[in-house]
């Protein structure tokens, strides 16, 4: 208990921090896919590389308008890329009060959460949507073998689904086929509950 009072109290941050999410203009309807690219799949010691959104409106993915920011380190280069600060401060823009798609999207928010929690002083409030637990609920109403186990790689997805193959593993290339992964989802009769 003593140690809980000991600790030095957290300032909330100021109410500008949350302006993205107030963002006027027609986000009714809108989505956002996310993908982050990391120097490992183990979150102690993993570093954010990249990351990339790209907003769903409708049936729809906008690829014109999509986010891919590099973060500086040895694997960009000198002088190349930005903070992971201002990387993320530039996708919560982005993302404003949209909802999250993604896949295996809560290792993108963990990678993100501490400059989450730096620029807002909590974790992302928006909601999130995985694509994975969306197959798994359409596969699960499927009558299938017994003793089949249920692959729920982002490949067999994109297989199953019918999806053309990636020509390159970027995040942008990935939060792309993960949003048409989504749109196939949420437009199948049965992906509804």
């Amino acid at each position: 208990m003593l140690a809980a009072l000991a600790r030095p109290f957290r300032h909330a941050p100021p109410p500008e921090a949350f302006d993205f999410m107030q963002e006027a203009g027609g986000t009714a309807g809108e989505l956002v896919c996310l993908d982050c690219a990391a120097t490992s799949l183990d979150l102690r010691s993993a570093r954010l590389l990249s990351l990339a959104a790209v907003r769903i409106r409708g049936n729809r993915v906008l690829t014109s308008s999509a986010l891919q920011l590099d973060i500086a380190g040895p694997e960009h280069g000198d002088g190349q890329g930005m903070s992971a600060l201002e990387a993320v401060q530039k996708l919560l823009r982005f993302i404003g009060p949209r909802p999250v798609v993604g896949y295996w999207l809560d290792f993108d928010l963990e990678l993100l959460e501490p400059q989450i929690e730096r620029l807002l002083g909590c974790p992302l409030p928006n909601a999130t949507v995985e694509v994975s637990a969306l197959y798994h609920a359409r596969i699960r109403r499927q009558p299938r073998a017994p003793h089949r186990p249920l692959d729920l790689r982002f490949e067999t997805l994109r297989r199953d689904l019918e999806l053309p193959a990636l020509e390159s593993g970027s995040p942008l290339a990935h939060a792309v086929l993960t949003a048409l992964m989504y749109l196939k989802l949420s437009a199948a009769p049965d992906s509804q509950p």
